[in-house]
């Protein structure tokens, strides 16, 4: 749904809710609840969902926007103030890019601290390493109905990106990583995934359509990156039958890449 048509849906949408707060009701659809909790006009709660949760979106449906309230309502966050919003990773020409839901650091902290069961949470950072930053950020969240804490170790070495914050901020951006995965374990969290995920995410995604650009050339290479060192490597040590067999297989390789270029 473009956002003139977006517009165009809830500006003509009747009745109108006031900005004077009313009971929910189950009846309610999700946007109509979510206008009401905001205590906004339809009008401004259009205006600000699209400048804050929906603006990294090119396009989008009902059906999203739907998923992103009905996500922010059972957290208790709030999309107006980019606690959770809308991500997209482009996908094959022609096709829609797949939507995917992030929350930020802040977001995930409420998440926490909201909880019923949540009873403290404590970091342990380890001794520096070779490059004077900690090898692990621990985290162990305490839930007051269980007798065991849940503990998540994030390593440096599997974290660190060398891009963005984990140049500046190293410190900061592992022990945000070990909260967030120890939060997921500890309280059953899934459908959402924190900032640093969402730009692996579209890197890898990226990547993979590339990829997909001249998938024939990658077939090739890959055929002769997994076969080429073998061959060479029995060549040097077998003759007569062994060596036969290994030109058989060059021959049958490179017909597969001749038919690959053909298709």
């Amino acid at each position: 749904m473009s956002r003139n048509k977006f517009n165009h849906r809830f500006i003509k949408s009747e009745p109108r809710v006031s900005t004077q707060q009313k009971p929910l009701t189950p009846t309610q659809s999700i946007v109509d609840r979510s206008v009401q909790r905001s205590g906004l006009s339809y009008d401004s709660f259009v205006r600000l969902i699209i400048q804050s949760a929906l603006s990294r979106l090119s396009i989008w449906s009902q059906a999203d926007l739907d998923r992103l309230l009905l996500l922010a309502e059972r957290l208790g966050l709030d999309p107006l103030n980019n606690e959770i919003y809308a991500f997209e990773l482009s996908s094959e020409p022609g096709k829609k890019p797949r939507i995917f839901f992030v929350v930020g650091v802040d977001g995930w902290s409420k998440i926490i601290n909201a909880h019923p069961q949540f009873d403290g949470m404590r970091f342990v950072e380890s001794a520096p390493g070779g490059d004077e930053l900690p090898q692990y950020f621990e985290c162990t969240i305490f839930r007051k109905d269980r007798k065991v804490a849940t503990s998540v170790r994030e390593y440096m070495h599997e974290a660190h990106t060398n891009q963005g914050a984990w140049l500046t901020h190293p410190r900061r951006m592992l022990r945000h990583k070990a909260m967030v995965q120890c939060a997921r374990i500890c309280f059953g969290l899934s459908g959402i995934y924190e900032p640093d995920e969402a730009h692996r995410i579209e890197k890898q995604g990226a990547t993979e359509g590339r990829k997909q650009i001249h998938p024939h050339k990658s077939a090739s290479a890959n055929l002769d990156q997994n076969n080429r060192a073998p061959f060479e490597k029995k060549i040097s040590k077998n003759s007569g039958i062994g060596f036969v067999k290994n030109w058989v297989k060059a021959q049958d390789i490179q017909k597969v890449d001749r038919a690959a270029v053909v298709e």
